[in-house]
């Protein structure tokens, strides 16, 4: 059998080395051996199935949908991809990751602006940006973007976000809701997308920032007269430690206040935990809030 060291996998193939070890970690593909030196060896079939890959991403498909196929299904789907070019104007308007990639922090606001403004804010909070979110996370699976650049878009859809909050909230609104996250949860976005949505939807939302102990959150809701504590959970947390965190938060809580869990880690949950509502999709979130006005 041939195989390709990992010093010559890039050229073989268009894909550097770092996007290939993040697809074997998160998918399984490929499954290099190891020389001597304990270097990474892909065989030659995995590597023909790697340039495949490569066309298909190219044509736009999602790495979700190709890393790990077989190849005579890669070959199918190689065969049946339409590969469509656009012009640089064209990208400029409609593709996100090459908004981003021109580092114009102007036209990536106007990108967001143009956006909402044909959707609405609301469409545009919880149809336009999960799936944004989406365009971002493939790009920097295929190796698009670099790190800084994910962390820039996010920042700035954050910021985005922030404007778009202050034109909206009074304040005024019910139930009363603290947004937070627990402690090692720094990402925000989820929470900022929620206030927007509850917020439109007659809330009253405060956004307490991320990372708070439970001691903190229970005084807050105490202090503050919080009806609901809505906190968001990314995938990267581990079950445990997402059960362990509700279930304290649960028992130190007034029972009158609901506790809503949102975000794609509080989906990885496969038993319910009593007194704790699980809200991760907006739909979810809207029924509870619909469901606490009875």
């Amino acid at each position: 059998m041939m195989f390709v060291p990992v010093s010559e996998i890039e050229g073989a193939t268009g894909l550097s080395k770092e996007v290939i070890r993040k697809w074997e970690i998160r998918y399984g593909f490929p499954c290099p051996q190891r020389d001597a030196n304990d270097e990474r060896l892909y065989p030659k079939e995995q590597v023909e199935q790697l340039r495949l890959i490569k066309l298909l991403l190219d044509s736009r498909l999602r790495p979700s949908k190709v890393v790990g196929l077989e190849k005579s299904q890669l070959e199918a789907l190689a065969a049946a991809a339409t590969l469509t070019q656009r012009s640089d104007g064209d990208l400029a308007q409609d593709d996100v990751v090459s908004v981003l990639k021109s580092h114009d922090l102007g036209q990536l606001t106007e990108f967001l602006r143009r956006k909402m403004r044909h959707h609405g804010v609301d469409s545009f909070v919880r149809d336009v940006i999960p799936q944004l979110n989406v365009q971002i996370g493939d790009a920097w699976l295929r190796g698009d973007l670099k790190i800084f650049e994910e962390h820039l878009y996010a920042q700035s859809v954050q910021d985005f976000l922030q404007g778009v909050i202050a034109s909206i909230d009074t304040g005024k609104g019910s139930p009363h809701v603290l947004l937070t996250t627990a402690p090692g949860e720094v990402h925000s976005l989820g929470l900022l997308m929620a206030k927007v949505v509850l917020t439109l939807n007659g809330a009253s939302c405060v956004l307490m920032g991320v990372q708070m102990p439970v001691p903190e959150i229970v005084s807050a809701a105490m202090a503050m007269k919080f009806d609901v504590v809505g906190l968001s959970f990314s995938v990267s947390q581990p079950v445990r430690v997402i059960t362990r965190f509700l279930t304290e938060l649960r028992d130190s809580l007034d029972p009158k206040v609901q506790i809503w869990a949102g975000g794609m880690g509080a989906e990885r949950l496969s038993k319910r935990i009593p007194g704790i509502v699980i809200t991760t999709s907006f739909e979810a979130a809207l029924a509870a809030l619909q469901s606490l006005r009875l």
